[in-house]
């Protein structure tokens, strides 16, 4: 039996590295793994979904954001667009993106965040 999150977090994975010059360095399945996985690899830009398991994505994103000050935050989920406002505004995340609005918005978040090299 397949685990559909992690086939999805796993097509995310390979999506950004070929749609982006960047390669994803892990992924986790609930907030408090994002959390850890973040401690060891220090990344420079962390894609949250807001829904996981456990400890959420607004959990985590504000726990990540006192981590790694400098590290920029998206969020990806299919929470309505007032939500995200307010979510912005609470400053955990750089960025909040629709899930509706597809992987091609994904890709161009993360170009437009991250520096080339």
């Amino acid at each position: 039996m397949v685990d559909d999150n992690v086939a999805v977090r796993d097509a995310i994975c390979h999506f950004i590295g070929r749609a982006t010059p960047f390669k994803a360095c892990c992924e986790a399945g609930d907030g408090s793994a994002a959390i850890e996985k973040a401690k060891e690899r220090a990344p420079a830009l962390v894609v949250m979904d807001l829904s996981m398991p456990g400890m959420n994505g607004v959990e985590a994103a504000s726990v990540l954001r006192g981590m790694l000050p400098g590290a920029k935050i998206i969020g990806f989920t299919t929470f309505g667009k007032e939500f995200r406002r307010s979510l912005l505004e609470a400053n955990a995340f750089d960025m909040i993106l629709s899930k509706h609005e597809g992987l091609a918005k994904l890709a161009e978040a993360i170009n437009s965040m991250l520096p080339r090299q």
